[in-house]
């Protein structure tokens, strides 16, 4: 090995306590990626039932995406409203505390709340430029999904994913943007 064009790598630090540090791309050996279905039920004078898909991804721990999936236009000329890719669609960024949340006691402030409604139902408010839009989705299928979430990572351990000097890095280059 050549000294002057592989030098050799720093050892890592750690926090006390917290394990060996992670580096970029080192993720857990179970599935690093947990998505499901839902139906949403949106409420208002022309209700009506809505393909809502969650997704939690490892590379973004604290995260959790909500996708209304866009339309699809088939081969005839078909359109199906939400037959469409996922990430095509609206997507909103979420935390997986406020789901847990809001699966047991209403949470969130702004553009998400959430809230218990009724028997087996959680209620979603997303609040816009243009309105608020409410729908309904079945409990029991909400925390599923945190459980398969909570299967590829327990909730407390997200920070042993995050590569801290990428994250301070990347706030300071955003910062420099002026």
């Amino acid at each position: 090995m050549d000294p002057h064009t592989n030098p050799p790598t720093e050892p890592s630090t750690t926090a006390r306590g917290a394990g060996p540090a992670r580096q970029p791309g080192d993720l857990p050996q179970h599935p690093t990626r947990v998505e499901r279905e839902l139906s949403a039920h949106l409420a208002g004078p022309a209700p009506r039932t809505l393909r809502m898909v969650l997704r939690y991804d490892l590379a973004a721990p604290y995260e959790v995406s909500i996708c209304f999936p866009a339309p699809a236009v088939l081969a005839d000329g078909l359109v199906v409203e939400d037959g469409g890719r996922a990430e095509d669609g609206v997507v909103w960024t979420v935390a997986r505390e406020l789901l847990a949340d809001g699966i047991r006691h209403p949470a969130g402030q702004g553009d998400l709340r959430l809230r218990p409604a009724g028997t087996g139902l959680t209620r979603l408010e997303f609040y816009g430029d243009g309105g608020v839009a409410l729908l309904h989705t079945d409990s029991a299928d909400l925390a599923a999904f945190l459980a398969e979430t909570e299967r590829a990572l327990p909730v407390g351990g997200e920070h042993r994913l995050i590569v801290w000097p990428d994250t301070v890095e990347a706030l300071l280059r955003y910062a420099d943007r002026g």
